[in-house]
């Protein structure tokens, strides 16, 4: 389950915490993009009513494998049905920055939590380059191992920005590897399509 998914992150977050502090030379590490986001932020903040954002989040979903459902802290969460298992979460953090900080830079450090993930196998990753709606976007799938299971997992993504207010689009899709490569590839096109349109 996605909840899962978001204890094994921060389970990771610490071990790297663990490791700078024991470590003694070891090379700069690298920084997760919510801690990035962080630093270069004036204010961030978590939405979780689809009321209070400037526009709507968008994703090709198909509803005859997808169902609704609701969890506090995100925006939007996506159960797998018909005989399939699976999760989608939608997470939208709205932030506020000055004139100069660099959005597009945030996706330098999207892919941080997921190599932290026990025996992660990177299978994709791909970032797309600022447009005329977004900052950039990324994709990235691999599997890990959590629970005595192998699990595959794609995470996208999209940073915007409107003049200084900024919003940071992140959705994750979460499947046991055993769900099988067809249903795995239209989970990562599911993750894939998720925008912000205002």
């Amino acid at each position: 389950m996605t909840s899962d998914f978001d204890s094994r992150l921060a389970t990771a977050a610490a071990r790297r915490a663990d490791a700078r502090r024991t470590a003694h030379s070891s090379p700069p590490r690298e920084v997760p993009i919510l801690e990035r986001l962080g630093r270069m932020a004036i204010s961030a903040h978590r939405v979780a009513d689809e009321r209070s954002v400037c526009g709507e989040i968008l994703m090709d979903v198909d509803r005859e494998i997808w169902r609704p459902a609701r969890a506090p802290g995100y925006l939007d969460l996506l159960i797998a049905d018909h005989g399939h298992e699976g999760t989608i979460a939608v997470v939208l953090t709205r932030f506020v920055v000055d004139g100069g900080a660099d959005v597009a830079g945030l996706l330098d450090h999207a892919c941080v939590e997921a190599r932290d993930l026990p025996e992660w196998d990177e299978q994709e990753v791909t970032r797309a380059a600022a447009d005329f709606r977004t900052e950039g976007a990324s994709l990235q799938t691999g599997t890990y191992v959590g629970d005595g299971e192998t699990w595959f997992c794609a995470i996208r993504y999209a940073a915007y920005r409107r003049g200084n207010v900024g919003y940071l689009l992140h959705v994750t899709g979460t499947a046991p590897a055993r769900e099988g490569a067809e249903f795995r590839r239209a989970i990562a096109a599911t993750i894939g399509s998720a925008r912000l349109d205002d």
